[in-house]
């Protein structure tokens, strides 16, 4: 499992594009909206994932926009979320005087 970062700063979301761009100086960073189905499932009480909330989603992004087939075989995601402050941990949030 990797690390989830909460409280992120428009310089870390910067860096992280830095990031996709330069190891991969043939790619492009792509910000894409949420669409169609999304389903929210509790964390589970065993296995692999115990203790995880799990998100699954769909990205559409129109055909029009791609050029050829299978150009969506070889790409890397990030997923940047919106959360209320409120409904996480304070020790998760950088500025928790705010």
């Amino acid at each position: 499992m990797r690390k989830v970062i909460f409280d992120v700063t428009p310089e870390t979301v910067q860096k992280v594009t830095e990031q996709i761009t330069e190891n991969h100086p043939d790619s492009i960073a792509v910000l894409a909206p949420m669409s169609g189905n999304c389903s929210v499932h509790v964390p589970s009480k065993s296995g692999k994932y115990k203790g995880y909330h799990r998100i699954k989603l769909e990205i559409w992004i129109p055909e029009v926009a791609i050029k050829g087939e299978n150009a969506l075989d070889d790409f890397g995601l990030v997923t940047l979320l919106r959360l209320p402050k409120s409904r996480v941990q304070p020790h998760l949030i950088c500025n928790e005087d705010e």
